[in-house]
């Protein structure tokens, strides 16, 4: 019997088919947790916006049947998150498009990972800061 994976009431992992029509569900888990992090409604937006473009940067990439795992880290400024798939070790995603171009607009960070035939877009959007 394989042991169940380490949890934490920080973390949500989220596992759909790799299909443009199950990116809706993982807008609207981002969107939800975006307001647990205590988000503006115009981040939350945002982190809409970044986490629907990153998808579809790897949807394309993905291998036949996959899936897409997004891990979201609920962080003391914000919300990590993690897309990955399966993919060719020479896969990449397109940085000349609109949709990169949102994410480095929208987004505190982005970094892709590729590694062990798994192609990863990772994004931190961070909670704005009050002046006191």
């Amino acid at each position: 019997m394989t042991p169940a994976p380490e949890t934490s009431p920080d973390v949500v992992e989220l596992r759909v088919p790799a299909i443009s029509s199950f990116i809706s569900t993982v807008r609207l888990t981002a969107a939800s947790l975006g307001a647990q992090c205590e988000l503006t409604v115009d981040d939350i937006e945002d982190l809409r916006l970044v986490v629907d473009e990153a998808c579809s940067l790897l949807l394309p990439l993905a291998d036949a049947d996959g899936a897409l795992t997004v891990r979201f880290e609920l962080t003391p400024a914000g919300l990590a998150i993690q897309s990955s798939i399966a993919a060719r070790d020479s896969a990449d995603v397109d940085r000349s498009g609109f949709a990169w171009t949102v994410l480095q607009a929208l987004a505190s960070d982005v970094a892709v990972q590729a590694a062990d035939g798994q192609l990863t877009v990772q994004l931190v959007k961070r909670r704005a800061v009050t002046p006191a």
